[in-house]
């Protein structure tokens, strides 16, 4: 029988708060273990210690914000004595799971020819963001669930990823990247193990910050940073096409959010920075 593991990566948040838990362990699902790892800074953590249920799931402190690729590599790390055949599934902290995501994981997991499964993830303008085609600025969106991937394209997001352990033997995430472009380096480093994609025929609806209303210069400020740095580096290991990309995309990212800002500013600071973490190399 195959057993699932649900890794969530948690941030200065409250366990009883993570939407994504919460649904977790109100669902009970059958050969599914629930691994928490917490990447919190502050005073969550004490209360995080306190308030876990050791039936239920099981928690890891990360002591600080790690990053994603780390707080990966520690998860696979404590499952590597595991059957090959069972699946870790990567969550966000803030996902609406539902029983019918496991239910249609469960059926098509019986199929040992697909080694990674990916749900469709609609944002909430009701784009569909993942799966998607590989490009050299950007990915290829599609238009319908049905509309089928080639397999030597195939790209996803991280959020409520599916993987059979076997696709990870001798694999790390790499360390370098910080919480940005993983999932692009990820499904790079899949495609040349030639693994096989499947796309589950069930819906996830995601709030993605980039994609909302807010406004929040400073919370912008903080968030693009890190994906100056994350950019910088992907582009960096991936030949001098993808490092000239890496800037066109960074440039054209400091522009439309300057403007969705109204900052010409943050335009400026976003540029500045690329420039900056560029002499640092």
């Amino acid at each position: 029988m195959i057993e699932y593991y649900a890794v969530v990566v948690l941030y200065n948040k409250k366990i009883q708060d993570s939407i994504t838990i919460s649904h977790l362990m109100k669902l009970r699902e059958e050969y599914l273990h629930i691994i928490v790892l917490d990447n919190s800074t502050d005073a969550f953590v004490t209360e995080n210690k306190m308030y876990f249920s050791e039936d239920l799931l099981t928690y890891y402190n990360m002591g600080g914000n790690v990053g994603l690729s780390k707080a990966y590599n520690y998860a696979l790390s404590k499952l590597k004595n595991k059957p090959e055949n069972d699946i870790v599934i990567w969550f966000d902290d803030d996902t609406p799971v539902k029983k019918e995501y496991f239910s249609c994981l469960k059926k098509n997991a019986e199929d040992k020819m697909y080694d990674v499964f990916v749900p469709v993830i609609y944002g909430q303008n009701g784009v569909i963001y993942s799966p998607n085609e590989i490009g050299w600025l950007k990915g290829k969106y599609i238009s319908s669930p049905e509309q089928k991937i080639p397999q030597n394209k195939f790209n996803a997001i991280n959020s409520c990823l599916a993987v059979r352990l076997k696709a990870y033997k001798d694999y790390v995430y790499d360390e370098g990247l910080f919480m940005d472009c993983v999932d692009t380096k990820l499904f790079d480093d899949f495609r040349k193990k030639e693994l096989k994609f499947f796309v589950l025929p069930v819906k996830i609806y995601q709030n993605f910050f980039q994609r909302s209303d807010n406004k929040d210069i400073q919370k912008y400020w903080i968030r693009f940073q890190i994906r100056i740095k994350d950019t910088l580096y992907y582009s960096s290991i991936n030949g001098i096409k993808e490092k000239v990309g890496g800037y066109i995309r960074i440039i054209g990212w400091s522009i439309i959010y300057g403007l969705k800002l109204r900052s010409f500013k943050f335009s400026l600071l976003c540029i500045l920075q690329m420039m900056k973490t560029r002499r640092k190399k």
